[in-house]
């Protein structure tokens, strides 16, 4: 008799489970179902996200070059290298014929 209850009671657990698992399945497909509506909502394509990033980079590197233009960075860079350059020339052998 008291194993009889026992099975009982495992076996109700178990249908319990079984219906827990179930309704845990039917939120996920709503919940997924809800999810695949809004994201084509929210999300962009990839050639907008392509010439966002596109623009970004045109714009970065305009910046860049304004930079350099505005503070004069490639003549310094340029002065800077210059002792350097200097030093390469006067080792370079040349022909002194006239």
């Amino acid at each position: 008799m008291h194993v009889k209850k026992e099975w009982q009671s495992n076996m109700s657990k178990k249908k319990q489970r079984i219906k827990d698992i179930i309704e845990y399945k039917e939120k996920l497909e709503s919940v997924k179902n809800g999810i695949d509506v809004t994201k084509g909502e929210k999300t962009m394509s990839g050639w907008v996200i392509a010439l966002i990033v596109i623009a970004a980079v045109i714009v970065g590197l305009f910046l860049l070059t304004f930079l350099v233009y505005m503070f004069n960075l490639d003549m310094k860079l340029m002065a800077a290298m210059e002792p350097i350059f200097l030093k390469h020339y006067d080792k370079v052998e040349r022909d002194e014929h006239l």
